[in-house]
């Protein structure tokens, strides 16, 4: 007994210490320092950017011109609101009426207003431009009268950004000139009336990506969301809702003009752009495959653009030295790493040789699908990839993808 006493003793003394004497390089509690005579020191500096998540991301809401850069890097959902100016200085934003899905009920909520989003694709989509615009298009449809991905592309830059950090969600606030949109609701319900539509479409990239039921899509006034919403609302759009800034956005008392001034490093949209809801519609989905003789690729999923549709123009990237495969023994274990670490090093190469970013990432994913043999060519053989690349904007074009 008298042994179990020593011990007892020994081990009170060292939590003792622990509490009053840190770690090397650790702070001492605050609580711990006070009861020493000692100050604490101030919290540590978060940049200029507010309070942080582990691993840098924001973890307070806010809005602003741009994503602040590991948001934007490492963000898990993004999305679109376009917006429209009226002339008595408010604003009306595109909703839908929709019945969320709720995944801890596993069943859809009641019906409300929701705005148009959706998670990142892994491994394939690398900005959240890219995501939010495939994420509005999954939502909307495929009609003549929505407009194809480059003039979606091409309003972005003029709009702005809306963080919401709980979800790591960025919401990207894009204003349509007039003429664009102002009809695709009632072309949205003539569309659904005109049949049923398909449960689930298989992305581009052999995503299975299920259908949102969504009833109506409707301009809403700033003033039937704020100060209280006139029509139920979603989760989320409710919690964007308590963004201060945003709220000052809906009520008119934030003008995006004048609070973010265009920035020069951006590109700007296109002069003439789309053509309200003239074009032919878009191109179906026909599968992956091969094309002929065994090779080449098949059709994709892909939004019609008309003859001459102008493209973002953005500048040549540099040339880019040709890269060297790494020796097997510094392959990663698992097949879904190695896929995405090919992935990577494509677009990497890709890049200078494709028109755009988002041609490049486009052929990236096509490539992708090529059996290990022939990917592992184009890695290390510049003339193969040339080759595949130019075969890929081929089927692009067919596509209406690429001009």
């Amino acid at each position: 007994s008298s042994q179990w006493g020593s011990w007892l003793v020994q081990l009170a003394a060292i939590r003792l210490l622990d509490m009053l004497v840190p770690a090397p390089g650790a702070m001492f509690p605050a609580g711990n320092m006070a009861m020493m005579g000692m100050t604490p020191p101030p919290p540590p500096a978060q940049n200029g950017f507010g309070s942080m998540q582990p691993g840098g991301l924001s973890s307070d809401a806010y809005v602003d011109k741009h994503l602040r850069p590991l948001d934007a890097e490492h963000y898990s959902a993004a999305g679109l609101l376009p917006y429209r100016k009226r002339s008595d200085g408010g604003v009306e934003v595109l909703l839908a009426r929709e019945k969320p899905w709720n995944s801890f009920a596993n069943d859809y909520d009641p019906i409300a207003w929701n705005v148009f989003g959706g998670k990142r694709v892994s491994r394939q989509e690398r900005s959240v431009e890219v995501t939010a615009v495939r994420c509005f298009h999954e939502a909307v449809g495929d009609f003549p009268e929505v407009p194809p991905d480059e003039i979606l592309h091409n309003l972005i830059p003029t709009g702005f950004y809306l963080w919401y950090p709980l979800g790591k969600m960025a919401m990207i606030l894009a204003e349509v000139p007039d003429g664009i949109m102002d009809d695709l609701p009632s072309k949205f319900a003539e569309a659904k009336e005109a049949g049923p539509s398909e449960e689930y479409r298989i992305l581009p990239m052999g995503v299975k990506k299920w259908k949102k039921q969504i009833e109506q899509l409707e301009w809403v006034p700033g003033e039937d969301l704020v100060p209280e919403a006139k029509f139920a609302v979603s989760d989320l759009l409710s919690n964007m809702l308590k963004v201060s800034r945003f709220l000052e956005f809906l009520t008119g008392t934030l003008d995006p003009a004048e609070a973010f001034p265009k920035s020069s490093g951006r590109p700007q949209p296109v002069e003439n752009g789309y053509n309200g809801g003239k074009s032919k519609g878009r191109g179906k989905s026909k599968g992956k495959g091969k094309g002929k003789d065994g090779k080449g690729f098949g059709k994709i999923a892909s939004p019609m653009l008309n003859k001459g549709m102008p493209m973002m123009q953005l500048a040549p990237a540099p040339p880019m030295p040709m890269y060297t495969a790494p020796p097997p023994s510094f392959q990663p274990g698992s097949e879904e790493m190695q896929r995405q670490m090919h992935g990577e090093q494509l677009y990497v190469l890709v890049l200078p040789l494709a028109p755009s970013p988002y041609l490049a990432q486009k052929i990236t994913g096509m490539l992708l699908e090529l059996p290990p043999n022939e990917l592992m060519l184009n890695l290390t053989d510049r003339e193969e990839l040339q080759h595949r690349v130019q075969e890929a904007l081929e089927v692009l074009k067919a596509d209406g993808v690429a001009v």
